[in-house]
């Protein structure tokens, strides 16, 4: 019994040596900018490219109903004393028509800029993100956090931002 408890208390006091130890190591924390990194990326300066030609394309078939709709008005306007009842009312109708289709489509236009944009970025974001867990597990760092990120206090952090530059290739 004696042997048991003997035992017990050695095994109790490796156990919390473990654990004391264990608690007390440090944390390695780095930090980096994921915003200067990205726009570094060419994947980026594509993915711009790619989304500033499709905002283009949108304009310009907004600009195309806009002056569709100032054509209908101005024809409206200059035939209005000559037109019937009936015709006044089918051409009111088709430029309120002509009016909310360009309505709509400026309203799913910001829809479809920010849907265009997440689809582009989302490989950019994942690459960087898997860099940064290369980053983490060749250094060691316990946590990588965004440098312009919400943080409420932290110590002292090493920067990893050229680390992660490296392992995505990119130059200063």
């Amino acid at each position: 019994m004696k042997k048991a408890v003997k035992l017990l208390v050695i095994a109790a006091l490796f156990t919390f040596a473990a654990v004391s130890t264990n608690a007390q190591k440090a944390v390695k924390l780095g930090h980096f900018n994921s915003n200067d990194l990205i726009q570094k990326m060419p994947d980026y300066e594509q993915a711009q490219n790619t989304l500033k030609g499709y905002v283009e394309d949108l304009r310009t078939e907004m600009d195309g109903m806009q002056k569709e709709v100032e054509r209908l008005s101005a024809e409206y306007q200059a035939k209005k004393d000559q037109l019937s009842d009936l015709l006044k009312q089918t051409k009111e109708k088709e430029i309120q028509d002509a009016y909310n289709r360009l309505q709509a489509f400026q309203a799913n236009s910001q829809q479809e800029v920010s849907a265009k944009e997440a689809e582009l970025t989302k490989a950019i974001y994942d690459k960087v993100k898997k860099a940064a867990e290369n980053v983490a597990k060749a250094g060691k760092y316990d946590y990588i956090f965004e440098a312009n990120g919400i943080l409420w206090y932290a110590g002292d952090s090493d920067d990893v931002t050229p680390l992660i530059e490296k392992e995505l290739g990119l130059k200063k």
